[in-house]
């Protein structure tokens, strides 16, 4: 069988399709595997005790990741179950699912380097004991793992054929054939239970083009929604377990992990196309990135504090949680209109 270089879906017998589910399987183990050491090295105390890693801005990463990876391991899982051996399968739909557990890869793989960083660095050298070098060896079958699942992605992409481009002009996102919201009907049928009529309404509403263009149209906002729920239900749940902080300081980590949420969630769309967004003005587009950077350098500002405020001579300055969230806030604004700027005049041009 001729398969053609540049195509809009991939036979059953494609040869790109065995190099994907090799890739997006072993994504999946290893997100498992990641999800579980993340647990156990963090939020359990005995283990957590000697980790090298559990100060910022080591901490800082995987407090993100141990939360991203699982969930959008969880999306893709959700959306490779329309992914059937015996049909044709949507270029744009493997394509997405792929880049989808490359992200969950990358993630994992920036999670390890920057445990073995603190590992090289021996942060935190004086609460070492004697599960710390059986800590360090964990990293190891991870650390391989993810390598090989890098490589088997590599693989699958460089046999999946070039799609069928569109080209209509979809504000400055290239037109693959389709986005995520494309398959919430088909999967909502997928998994209604027939004889259920609340399933089969739920579905009918899904697959209704009304809702889908109303959540392209405002995803922005509905994604600062649930970044801002996502950080009141950590801080809140950091509360009931370490005790009431404060409002300040509650309120300061509810920003931070809000902040992460929403810039995670706009690079992911950009990346893998959660929701095509329609076309927009210059200014749109620009405030659009503009808010992400800027609510990108909340979490980057937590991490980095300590050496950030060294470098500008603030070292001696910045000694409470208020100052601490003042010049943070100043440094989001910052980025953000800086960004803004920097954005507005290249779109121009």
């Amino acid at each position: 069988m001729r398969h053609d270089l540049t195509i809009d879906q991939l036979d059953v017998g494609h040869p790109a399709r065995p190099a994907a589910a090799a890739a997006l399987s072993t994504s999946a183990a290893g997100a498992a595997a990641f999800t579980l050491f993340a647990y156990l090295t963090t939020q359990v105390r005995p283990v957590r005790a000697g980790s090298p890693w559990q100060g910022d801005p080591y901490d800082a990463v995987v407090t993100f990741t141990m939360f991203f990876v699982p969930l959008l391991g969880a999306l893709g899982a959700a959306r490779a179950l329309l992914c059937r051996r015996d049909r044709p399968l949507p270029h744009y739909r493997i394509e997405q699912v792929l880049r989808a557990g490359l992200v969950c890869t990358l993630l994992v793989a920036a999670t390890l380097a920057t445990d073995w960083a603190a590992v090289a660095a021996r942060a935190d050298r004086a609460s070492w004991d004697g599960d710390t070098p059986w800590l360090i060896a964990s990293l190891l079958p991870l650390t391989g793992v993810t390598a090989g699942n890098l490589l088997l992605h590599r693989r699958a992409i460089r046999r999946l054929p070039k799609p069928v481009r569109g080209a209509e002009d979809t504000g400055g996102t290239e037109d693959t054939g389709g986005d995520w919201l494309d398959d919430l009907a088909p999967l909502a049928t997928l998994l209604a239970d027939p004889r259920s009529r609340t399933w089969r309404a739920l579905a009918a509403l899904i697959g209704r083009a009304k809702v889908l263009d109303f959540v392209r149209l405002r995803f922005t906002l509905l994604a600062a929604a649930a970044a801002v729920a996502a950080g009141l239900l950590v801080a809140t749940g950091m509360a009931s377990g370490e005790g009431w902080p404060g409002v300040l300081l509650f309120t300061v980590e509810t920003a931070v992990f809000a902040g992460g949420t929403f810039a995670f969630v706009m690079i992911c769309n950009s990346v893998l196309r959660f929701a095509a967004p329609p076309p927009v003005s210059t200014t749109s587009r620009a405030a659009r990135i503009a808010a992400t950077a800027g609510a990108l350098t909340l979490p980057v500002a937590l991490a980095l504090r300590d050496t950030a405020w060294q470098l500008l001579g603030l070292g001696d300055q910045v000694d409470s949680i208020g100052q601490w969230a003042a010049a943070t806030l100043a440094f989001a604004l910052l980025t953000g209109a800086l960004t803004f700027g920097a954005t507005a005049t290249a779109i121009r041009k």
